[in-house]
């Protein structure tokens, strides 16, 4: 059968992708040294009986190791410098080196888990032209706007099979180091248990010296370097061509599939990106307390979850706190929109002397810090009798989101027509009526979204709640968290654990009130 000319391209150049894979695969990628031993020899000096008799010395210990079939070279490095007293000294370093390369598919055949990685990212560039060449056989001649179902499927499989590879070749090598480089380290440092560094040490010494270190493999990893070829990264280039030809085959053209293909990308790791500190909380609250204070983090999960820290921090006092939390928060909140809704009603509104002159004075306000305000704030609350109880926080709260809440209000109001009131006027309406059955409904977008700012950041709030409560059981959630965190030590499983449960309320809020944000609402809403 006749294959159409782009088809029979994009098939060809598969093929040729597939074959450049094979060909990096088969050049060293993996370049080692060990320092095998070492013999520094003072007051020596070459050519000497006793140069003579430590350099025999060195070559024994390197026929040894050539004995157990690793090969060996040896090198010397000699230091010369006069002393205190004007004589010529000389130092003689001996060194026997064993330096090896490693192919592609030495890596494949190791038992190391990047292996399997690369094994995957080899079946994935076979799989690609098979399952491509299937598809061209299924679509025959027709066109692109007629391709079958089934031709249609195996060209999204090869356009998934693609970025898998691209994704398995950065990963594998990521995983080549941390198996060559952090697990070692960890292995010889004993901070790795003994049920990872026995398979460690037997796949590293199939790999790296041929079966042949034994009992010193130990030894021999500890003076071990390495240095991962730049050829390794050739592999991104098939990733490429596969993911080209097989948008090709798919769609008929490249460019915009592969725009938005760029596009979802983007947005995925910039969301992981985000996301991140959230999962590294929720990971790290079901955390033991040794694998908190592992500064390697080597596990990403723990290795065994510990549910038991979310009770241990309620029944450190964590619920209590977050009772206060939403006490102090909904209060504020509901005294700041009773206050700030007729207050931005009034801006947006009406007409009197000195407006502008209070607009800017509520402006003027924001600048100020609580930090600043500290001692004035406390002297009102004794003077009110209202220090360390959570009704003072609320209203402390309330007025420093009030200024907040009625310029975002205010907003929201002069955006609605004026021409909604005088409908409802002229339909029987009074002013407050106007505004509690027309304007409050239809504001309701903006009214939300202040609700939600003011919560938050009262929620957040942790300056003055530090200094003017006192009495453990009135704290909020922000300062009683501190608790887990001391001079001495950090309980992060259980600062962790806390926070957690500190996000649930906000979250829920949200899922209630997610649906209010819509914008649109006035759509219609004018009588004509």
């Amino acid at each position: 059968m006749k294959l159409l000319p782009a088809r029979r391209n994009a098939l060809f150049l598969m093929l040729a992708s597939l074959l450049l894979v094979v060909l990096t695969l088969s050049l060293p990628l993996l370049h080692f040294q060990t320092a095998l031993y070492t013999k520094r020899s003072p007051n020596t000096f070459v050519g000497d009986e006793k140069y003579t008799a430590v350099r025999e010395e060195v070559e024994a210990e390197a026929a040894a190791y050539e004995a157990k079939g690793i090969s060996t070279s040896i090198t010397e490095q000699v230091t010369e410098r006069v002393n205190s007293k004007g004589a010529k000294t000389s130092l003689v370093a001996f060194s026997i080196l064993t330096q090896e390369k490693r192919t592609g598919w030495q890596i494949l055949a190791s038992g190391l888990p990047a292996a399997w990685l690369l094994r995957i990212l080899l079946l994935c560039a076979v799989l690609i032209p098979v399952i491509c060449f299937a598809g061209i056989q299924m679509a025959g001649n027709r066109q692109q706007r007629d391709l079958p179902a089934n031709a249609t499927g195996a060209f999204t499989v090869s356009v998934i099979l693609a970025l898998l590879f691209l994704a398995l070749a950065p990963v594998a090598a990521l995983n080549l180091n941390l198996s060559l480089a952090r697990k070692v380290t960890l292995a010889l440092s004993d901070n790795l248990p003994d049920t990872e560094v026995q398979p460690l040490f037997a796949a590293l010494n199939g790999f790296l010296y041929s079966g042949a270190a034994g009992d010193d493999i130990r030894n021999m990893l500890g003076t071990f370097t390495y240095t991962l070829s730049p050829v390794y990264f050739v592999l991104i280039v098939p990733g490429i061509l596969f993911l080209l030809c097989a948008l090709t085959l798919r769609t008929g053209q490249i460019i915009k599939p592969l725009l938005r293909i760029v596009l979802y990308i983007s947005v995925i790791s910039f969301s992981l990106f985000i996301l991140y500190p959230f999962f590294v909380m929720f990971i790290t609250a079901f955390r033991s307390n040794v694998e908190t204070t592992d500064m390697y983090f080597l596990h990403i999960l723990p290795t065994r979850w510990v549910w038991s820290n979310l009770r241990d921090t309620l029944d450190r006092g964590v619920l209590r706190y977050l009772i206060n939390s939403l006490l102090i928060a909904g209060g504020a909140t509901l005294v700041a929109m009773l206050c700030g809704i007729p207050a931005a009603y009034a801006m947006a509104r009406m007409d009197f002397r000195g407006k502008r002159a209070y607009l800017g004075f509520v402006i003027m306000s924001q600048m100020f810090s609580p930090v600043v305000l500290l001692v004035g704030i406390s002297r009102l609350m004794n003077t009110l009798h209202l220090n360390d109880s959570l009704l003072g926080l609320m209203f402390i709260n309330a007025a420093f989101n009030q200024a907040f809440a009625i310029w975002l209000l205010r907003g929201t109001f002069v955006s609605i027509s004026s021409e909604m009131e005088q409908a409802a006027c002229i339909d029987g309406c009074t002013t407050l009526g106007a505004l509690l059955q027309i304007l409050i409904p239809i504001a309701a977008p903006g009214i939300v979204t202040t609700l939600i700012f003011v919560f938050i950041n009262s929620w957040n709030e942790y300056t003055i709640s530090t200094v003017l409560i006192s009495t453990q059981t009135n704290r909020p959630i922000t300062v009683g968290i501190t608790q887990f965190s001391s001079f001495n030590m950090i309980e992060w499983q259980y600062l962790f654990a806390a926070a957690l449960l500190a996000t649930i309320p906000v979250v829920i809020l949200f899922m209630f009130i997610e649906k209010h944000l819509a914008a649109g609402l006035t759509a219609g809403g004018v009588k004509g």
